[in-house]
């Protein structure tokens, strides 16, 4: 059975969807969710804490993809269908060079225990996240599997032999 703080959740994401963060109210909240104000307040101080809640529950979800056993196309085709189910909250999320911020370097720190090398983490929580918030930017043109089957071209592309092309092209 779904729960009221469920209830909640959902029905904030949905609005995202729909509105900035700024322009969503509790009023819209709960006359969606067909719930008194008093329901949520039970749960939430205010949107605010709800984001940060929702904040929490999704970027944990997404980092928690690495800790799961698998090869990195599928760790990839997970984030990116993650990434997209729930794109009005990344709509807001990578909207925020702050937020970016943030989830780059708790994705690295995760990363950095999948590779055991802290540059090679970095770099790659930096690409990942960067590729992620220009999909998300440019209004998910490519579908989930396209933009995981581009990210993993990225991901194991030969950066010598390609810098040896731009040179060789730019001369």
């Amino acid at each position: 059975m779904i729960t009221a703080k469920q209830t909640i959740t959902e029905t904030f994401i949905h609005l995202l969807a729909e509105q900035d963060f700024e322009e969503v109210s509790v009023k819209d909240i709960v006359a969606y969710a067909g719930i008194s104000r008093s329901t949520f307040y039970l749960h939430f101080t205010d949107k605010y804490e709800l984001m940060d809640a929702v904040r929490s529950q999704l970027n944990g979800r997404l980092l928690q993809i690495y800790a799961e056993p698998s090869d990195a196309e599928t760790i990839n085709l997970k984030i990116c269908r993650h990434v997209f189910r729930y794109r009005s909250f990344y709509r807001q999320e990578f909207s925020d060079a702050g937020r970016i911020h943030e989830l780059t370097s708790r994705f690295a720190g995760q990363l950095e225990h999948v590779f055991g090398d802290e540059d090679l983490a970095v770099f790659a929580g930096w690409g990942t996240i960067g590729y992620l918030a220009s999909w998300v930017k440019g209004g998910f043109a490519m579908a989930p599997q396209e933009a995981s089957d581009k990210l993993m071209k990225i991901i194991f592309a030969d950066w010598t032999a390609n810098l040896a092309d731009a040179r060789e092209r730019s001369s």
